[in-house]
This record gives C-alpha cells, sequence and structure tokens, in this order.
C-alpha cells in the first residue's frame, strides 16, 4: 500500500511569492491543513542576522510540513538574496535518531524550477533545539545563474524513514540595500587592487576586486590577502569561504555576513592572518585569529 503523505501549507509572508494564487501541489499528496503555533527557527538561532531579518518581515514563514511514518518535518523560515539561501527546519513526532542533526545531510538535494542549485549546503543543529536546524545554500566555486524568483524544491531525509520528505515553495530573492560600483583602486609597492562590485542585502555582503602586481612578501607564505570590512562604529566583518592560492593577475570575490542596519561608511582593511613558528593560525588576547593589517592598502568605498 501506498503511504500516506499528510501536507500542510500556510501562506508565505513578506520576501515570498504566491504562483497563480496558490503553492503548487506536491507530489502525491493526499491530504492538506493548516499548520498553527508553529515556532521559528530563525527565531532561537544564533545569528543576529537571522532574527533580525525575521523582526523586520523581510524571511518568509512557508510553515508547509510533510509527514511520513509519525515522523513531520516543518519547513518554517525561508530567506533568499541571491547569494545565499537560508532556511530554518523542525521535526516533530516519531522517534528519529539523531546523528547532531534531525537530518540525513549526506542525502539533502535541492533544485530552482526543476534544475539541481550547485550551491554549497551546510545544515546546522541548534542548541536552544535538538529537533530544529538551519539550511544553508551558499553560491560556490560553480556560478550558477537562478532567476530572481523561482519554484524551489527541497527533498530531504531523516534517518530510519525510507521517503523523501519533499518540498515545493515559490521563492522571490529580497532587495538589495547598496549596490556600487565603485570602480576605486588602491596601490602599494608594486601590487594593486579595484574594487569593481559591492552588494549588501539584509542577510549577506559581497565584495568583487580585481588585482594586479606582486604581493607583499607575507602574503605570498599564505593562502591569499583577505580583506575585513568596517562600518563607522568599528563593527567589523571578515570573509567566508575559500582562501584558495590567487594568480598574479585576476579577480576574486569574498563574501560575509551582514551588517544590522546601512552603515555610514564602509572601509576595506586587507589583512592576513598571522602565523606561528610552526606556520599554524593562533588566537590573539581576545580569543580571535590574530591578523596582520595592510593600513597602506585601506580604501573607503562607501559615505552615506
Amino acid at each position: 500500500m501506498k503511504k500516506m503523505i499528510a501536507v500542510t501549507t500556510l501562506s508565505a509572508t513578506l520576501g515570498i511569492a504566491m504562483m497563480g494564487g496558490e503553492y503548487a501541489p506536491l507530489v502525491n499528496a493526499a491530504a492538506a491543513s493548516i499548520v498553527t503555533n508553529v515556532g521559528s527557527v530563525f527565531k532561537i538561532s544564533d545569528s543576529p542576522t537571522l532574527k533580525d531579518v525575521l523582526q523586520q518581515g523581510l524571511s518568509s514563514a512557508p510553515n508547509q510540513a510533510v509527514t511520513h511514518d509519525g515522523v513531520t518535518l516543518i519547513l518554517t523560515d525561508l530567506i533568499y538574496d541571491g547569494n545565499e539561501l537560508v532556511m530554518g527546519i523542525r521535526q516533530e513526532g516519531g522517534t528519529v535518531k539523531k546523528d547532531k542533526n534531525i537530518l540525513d545531510t549526506g542525502k539533502l538535494d535541492t533544485s530552482a524550477n526543476g534544475k539541481k542549485m550547485y550551491y554549497n549546503t551546510s545544515v546546522s543543529s541548534l542548541s536552544e533545539d535538538p529537533d530544529a536546524a538551519l539550511i544553508r545554500l551558499s553560491k560556490g566555486v560553480v556560478k550558477q545563474q537562478i532567476t530572481d524568483e523561482f519554484e524551489l524544491t527541497l527533498k530531504a531525509y531523516v534517518r530510519e524513514v525510507e521517503e523523501p520528505f519533499i518540498f515545493t515553495i515559490p521563492v522571490k530573492k529580497v532587495a538589495s540595500l547598496i549596490s556600487i560600483t565603485p570602480g576605486t583602486t588602491k596601490k602599494s609597492g608594486k601590487f594593486s587592487y579595484t574594487v569593481t562590485s559591492f552588494q549588501m542585502t539584509p542577510l549577506t555582503m559581497q565584495l568583487q576586486i580585481s588585482y594586479k602586481g606582486e604581493f607583499p612578501a607575507a602574503v605570498k607564505k599564505h593562502h591569499k590577502l583577505l580583506y575585513d570590512l568596517v562600518d563607522e562604529k568599528g563593527n567589523v566583518f571578515s570573509p567566508n569561504g575559500s582562501d584558495n592560492q590567487p594568480s598574479k593577475t585576476g579577480k576574486d570575490e569574498q563574501n560575509y555576513g551582514s551588517f544590522v542596519t546601512v552603515p555610514q561608511s564602509i572601509t576595506i582593511k586587507p589583512f592576513i592572518y598571522k602565523l606561528d613558528a610552526k606556520g599554524q593560525l593562533f588566537k590573539d588576547t581576545t580569543g580571535k585569529w590574530a591578523k596582520s593589517y595592510y593600513k597602506d592598502l585601506e580604501l573607503k568605498i562607501y559615505q552615506r
């Protein structure tokens, strides 16, 4: 006998678009009902950014749920800005064996308008609630072009349940807060870099640069030159992602979390992480990874 799948949907809030006035039906959906009183996963996360987008009403609350074998997964939150797609998911019912996470992370699959998403995917558990998790998709090496509005299909698995939990949700990209092309260049010695693009959304920031010449001597011992973003209040964001060794001439893209509010100014501060005598990273007296900044390469790219 075919197993019955209970599917529940709740109209999305700001940040999600309805398609044709209703959600696309899920395959083999046998029943539909409304999920109420579902707690937001963003609200209990340790991310100030996710809490802020929730408070501002910029994230959506699909509250779409799928049930198999007495186990229910509920998609509670979602936000997408082009660089990242973050979802909150909660498990209810059943006796699911957890290995640090409610999901079987090795089987997670996502697609946009039926095409596989080649984003870097991570799933993190929440200390506040062992039955909740965050799914984060970030742009990786493959620069996949995805439209500003699309139908997302999420196929998730939990251990001890054979069938996949399939969610189909219409998604709309949130608007940028800052989008500039400074074209400003800074040079020191034989090395120079130019900021070609900067974008800030409520979720992430993205910096694109081009560079040429010879990097400072100390940089050659490291993987690459990194760029902190600092606002007028001294708030600092360091880049996420790859630290592959760059070529002599080329382009680079660095991605960050986002300032809580649009800053009055943004300054770029190039740096490298310090290494000890064994060539290992080490932490300073505040418990953060020690850095060496290049003051002569600092550059202000935004002033409101």
